[in-house]
């Protein structure tokens, strides 16, 4: 009796500590199209909108502004949607052994890390929207232009 109940308990377990890769994959950043930045001429708030609060913000003397924003490049809905179910149902058909596996998987997938440089003019409309780096993974740094020893 004390088998089966230690059994249990340990499946019990198992099933409910799984779930971090569903998780992750529900919760990955959306998608961010840079590419519809391109066209200037969007407000400011939709900027701040669409990629979030800026980590840097400088006003110039002559009222234009620029921001430095920093973000994932993220996943469609679609797709996040898809790996969440998958890894649920994988979870459960391994008794929650598939997250050995899908966790760190779900935190490769998370993507790369951008930084780009948004330049408003003096009524905080977008004159330029520039990718100068993405970063792989955690080690973000805003591009200080070309490297000045190249070798």
């Amino acid at each position: 009796m004390k088998t089966i109940a230690l059994t249990f308990g340990i499946l019990w377990v198992l099933l409910l500590s799984q779930g971090c890769s569903v998780y992750m994959a529900g919760n990955q950043p959306a998608k961010v199209d840079t590419a519809a930045f391109e066209s200037t001429a969007i407000p400011r708030d939709v900027v701040i909108a669409k990629l979030g609060v800026p980590i840097s913000s400088t006003k110039n003397e002559d009222g234009t502004r620029i921001d430095i924003y920093e973000f994932y490049a993220g996943s469609a809905k679609g797709w996040k949607a898809g790996r969440a179910t998958f890894n649920a149902v994988a979870d459960v058909f391994t008794i929650g052994l598939w997250e050995v596996v899908a966790t760190p998987t779900e935190m490769a997938i998370k993507g790369d890390k951008i930084i780009a440089r948004a330049v408003f003019d003096k009524n905080d409309v977008l004159k330029e929207f520039v990718v100068p780096k993405i970063q792989k993974r955690e080690t973000a740094e805003v591009s200080k232009g070309p490297d000045p020893d190249p070798k």
